[in-house]
């Protein structure tokens, strides 16, 4: 598996109790995706895409931040997601992968 086949945009939806036939919400779901996964790169960078437990760990991270993205519409993820401490420690692990 690759860092961009981490999360389908089916398994988003059904994560997120969206009928799979229901395209309404497609576009945005598939650009959460990629900019959930933008967003732990950037933070953290790249060593931990090896790692098959690190990228179980950011695939958590990803439907943490898609789901908060979908249920505040917003564009970037919130302080209180940020904040918080799951968040923080995969953050902190991906981070420190590959050292």
């Amino acid at each position: 598996m690759t860092i961009e086949q981490q999360i389908t945009l089916d398994e988003i939806k059904t994560y997120l109790n969206i009928d799979l036939e229901d395209t309404y919400y497609d576009e945005m779901l598939t650009e959460y995706i990629t900019s959930s996964l933008a967003y732990i790169v950037k933070m953290v960078g790249e060593n931990w895409i090896n790692d098959k437990y690190c990228l179980k760990l950011a695939k958590i991270l990803q439907k943490k931040f898609i789901a908060d993205l979908f249920d505040n519409r917003a564009t970037e993820i919130s302080n209180s997601t940020k904040r918080d401490i799951m968040v923080s420690s995969i953050l902190e692990t991906l981070s420190m992968a590959g050292e």
